[in-house]
């Protein structure tokens, strides 16, 4: 009986501790979490990090955060001995990649106090983020474009600004304008035409900002001149417009300006390489097409420069297939033309030809994954040219780079680009210059034409 009476007497004390130890555990309170500032709906998209973020705040302390997401398997307790009575929340999250863009998830927030009050918050995750800046396209002035002061209207503007989902502002600004305007939609078209007294060289910057926040940038400028004095010069061998829309890169032909005192602006020259007998080339102040300068041979006075603003003005013929030696003085509107010859074979220690090394691209049929001279792929050599080099392209990925190589087994002997984007690129440099690249997968053909005694790089859509 002894023992029995011992039994339940122990048995007592023992539920009386164990209701004093959960009384410890929660203890009575009078308040419950609140959730400050918490962002409540956030834009995704597979594959991207997200951040829940918000005040957690209770007087009696905090002892536990939930976070949930079945279906994303999100189950994250966030447990704090020091029962802080504020906590700042700031949880980052990936999205599965397999998300259904444009679909919309819950997860569920619990935060719970140290008497065992939960409280609990919902945050509504939809897949329609908007992370795509808007296009910018600047159809006049042309970047590099001269213009006459004449009877006013010297700059016309023509900027189309273009976006995915909604339009917001655009802005421009220059010294000669600072103007902002608000658009709504997917596309808008800025035009304005200034009146400009003063010759000079003016910037302009054109800023479009989307209704997600997403910021587009983009320059051109333009030289304002009294007389035929210009910073670039592009010498033109087609007789029409197309060549300067298809060509991808390395079209019109840079010339060089002389750094001569009293030349500068006036005098250019340029090596061409003529393909085929009785070549037309013209000489244009920019490199969007013949207008609105462009310069010619006189139709009667040999040498002397005819001025137009299209392709209708008569070309200088170059009569032979070959390499010449152009140049043109606007002081005087002259020009010359000399024949370069006897220039023998490449004469590069180690050099076999030219191959293709990069990413992203296929020459002649071979891909290129991989900046390696053993996996090259090689260029044709111009049958009548030993300096003249041309492939077939293709683009097999939404971004790579390349540079050029003169023999498949070390990289004793190379070329990479004046530029590192594609679009900028128009010329060669031995044993120098930057991995070009490109950001998007042009689609169709491409002629490539590599130039080693020039260092010139040509490629245009066929």
């Amino acid at each position: 009986m002894k023992k029995i009476t011992f039994f339940f007497g122990l048995m007592i004390t023992m539920a009386l501790i164990s209701l004093s130890c959960s009384q410890d555990d929660d203890q009575v309170v009078n308040s419950s979490p609140e959730f400050v500032n918490l962002i409540e709906e956030i834009s995704s998209l597979p594959g991207q990090t997200f951040r829940i973020q918000g005040t957690i705040e209770d007087a009696a302390g905090i002892r536990s955060i939930q976070l949930e997401n079945q279906e994303w398997f999100l189950d994250k307790s966030i447990v704090k001995d020091s029962l802080p009575t504020t906590y700042q929340l700031d949880y980052q999250f990936k999205v599965p990649d397999g998300a259904v863009e444009n679909s919309e998830h819950t997860i569920l927030l619990t935060a719970v106090n140290s008497g065992g009050v939960a409280t609990q918050q919902e945050v509504v995750v939809t897949l329609d983020a908007d992370i795509q800046i808007p296009e910018i396209t600047i159809n006049s002035p042309a970047n590099g474009a001269t213009v006459l002061i004449a009877d006013g209207d010297e700059i016309q503007l023509d900027i189309l600004i273009n976006d995915n989902r909604e339009l917001s502002q655009f802005t421009i600004e220059s010294e000669l304008l600072s103007e902002s305007i608000s658009y709504t939609g997917t596309s808008a078209n800025y035009q304005n035409s200034l009146d400009v007294d003063v010759p000079g060289l003016y910037s302009f910057t054109f800023t479009a900002i989307d209704a997600s926040g997403n910021v587009a940038t983009a320059s051109t400028e333009i030289s304002v001149v009294e007389d035929l004095n210009f910073r670039r010069m592009y010498l033109a061998d087609t007789d029409g417009e197309a060549e300067f829309t298809s060509a991808l890169a390395g079209y019109p032909y840079s010339t060089n300006a002389s750094t001569e005192a009293g030349e500068e602006g006036y005098v250019f020259n340029v090596r061409y390489y003529a393909e085929s007998a009785n070549t037309n080339v013209r000489f244009v102040a920019q490199d969007t097409g013949f207008g609105p300068f462009v310069f010619g041979a006189h139709p009667e006075d040999d040498g002397e420069l005819m001025i137009g603003s299209d392709e209708t003005i008569t070309p200088i013929v170059l009569p032979e297939i070959g390499y010449y030696d152009l140049s043109i003085d606007l002081r005087d509107l002259s020009y010359s033309v000399t024949a370069v010859t006897n220039l023998g074979t490449p004469n590069i220690a180690g050099f076999t030809g030219v191959y293709a090394t990069g990413t992203g691209m296929i020459i002649n049929g071979q891909s290129i994954d991989a900046y390696n001279p053993a996996a090259s792929a090689p260029l044709e050599v111009d049958p009548n040219n030993p300096f003249r080099y041309t492939a077939t392209v293709q683009f097999n990925a939404d971004n790579g780079s390349f540079i050029f190589v003169g023999n498949q087994e070390n990289w004793g002997v190379f070329w990479r680009l004046d530029n590192s984007s594609l679009e900028d690129a128009s010329a060669i440099v031995p044993q120098g210059g930057i991995e070009c690249g490109f950001d998007q997968q042009y689609n169709g053909d491409y002629m490539l034409t590599v130039d080693i005694h020039l260092n010139t790089f040509r490629l245009t859509q066929l």
